[in-house]
């Protein structure tokens, strides 16, 4: 009896910490498919800390990752992934014992005709290390709150073909990004929208020319709709779309160009254009397309909002998620 009862009990303590954990996978980015021997994770066990990347590139691609934690004094080394071909150097990128990762940036290429991560960078709270490999052109930055990454997946094979993020939430629900302006000027420039418990976005109303000016989103509760304030449009736009989602429809990512701003209000930071990804279809690109792409997808059903700064125009955007129940 006290056998099972010391069972439960640690059972018990799992689902309380899993509910807790309660990942959530950001990306992938680089090649999106592949067979069963080709999908790679790592995730943070409890209590561990990540003390080690080791990093195996050349000066075009990213071959392997390889990743040490540190418990209780033990330090845990993983699998490599990836590797199935030799790189020219190995860098090793050590984190102080205060030092978390808060953003990855990743480049992208071709080999062979598909696509790799051609260069990876990790940015901590205290420095960035990187870049390794080579970068491109084709470049994408994501950042999170500090204390929310909790591991990393992909694709890999000769080498790392793509990569996403596990991260979880400290409360109900976490902050992605921002892209575009990074600082408001004051608090009358931060703008939030969060999705009430049980409505569902039924609408989004761009105002935009050749950026973007505010956005409105509009949900559904019961058969009744609820209008947000617009968010940016101190200035006005050219142009007014209406995104109107099915019932069963649901944003599983967004995408779209951060530039500077032209004409009367020259040289600001602002979001140029973006399109918002369902589970069904891509509505946009609303605004112009040009400047610095980003591309932000995350699990169905994860999706809890939008925050960022505004002002004559949309400068800047992220997004709040939460783990599925």
């Amino acid at each position: 009896m006290a056998t099972i009862v010391e069972k439960l009990e640690m059972a018990l303590k799992l689902q309380v910490n899993s509910k807790v954990a309660g990942f959530i996978r950001v990306g992938t980015w680089g090649k999106q498919s592949g067979g069963p021997e080709n999908r790679w994770s790592f995730e943070l066990e409890q209590d561990h800390k990540l003390q080690k990347i080791t990093i195996d590139h050349g000066n075009d691609m990213i071959y392997s990752l390889m990743f040490t934690t540190e418990c209780r004094g033990d330090l845990h080394t993983s699998n490599k992934v990836g590797g199935w071909g030799g790189g020219q150097t190995i860098s090793e990128v050590i984190f102080d014992f205060d030092e978390e990762i808060v953003g990855l940036k990743v480049s992208f290429g071709t080999r062979g005709g598909y696509t790799i991560i051609s260069s990876m960078s990790f940015e901590t709270n205290k420095r960035i290390h990187g870049p390794f490999g080579g970068t491109s052109s084709s470049v994408f930055s994501l950042p999170w709150d500090k204390g929310s990454l909790v591991g990393f997946y992909g694709i890999a094979g000769n080498y790392i073909d793509g990569i996403g993020v596990y991260v979880k939430a400290h409360e109900e629900i976490m902050r992605i990004g921002t892209w575009g302006k990074p600082h408001p000027e004051g608090p009358q420039n931060i703008w939030s929208f969060q999705i009430e418990r049980n409505h569902h976005l039924k609408k989004i109303t761009i105002d935009h020319g050749d950026l973007i000016y505010s956005l409105m989103f509009t949900t559904q509760y019961r058969g009744l709709t609820y209008n947000s304030k617009k968010v940016g449009g101190w200035n006005g736009g050219d142009k007014v779309h209406e995104v109107m989602f099915d019932w069963n429809e649901e944003l599983s990512a967004i995408s779209g160009t951060v530039a500077l701003s032209r004409g009367t209000y020259y040289g600001h930071t602002i979001i140029s254009s973006i399109s918002f990804v369902t589970n069904k279809k891509t509505h946009g690109p609303f605004g112009d397309v040009r400047g610095m792409p980003f591309t932000v997808p995350w699990d169905d059903g994860s999706f809890a909002g939008f925050y960022g700064v505004c002002g004559y125009f949309l400068d800047s955007i992220g997004v709040y998620l939460k783990a599925k129940k």
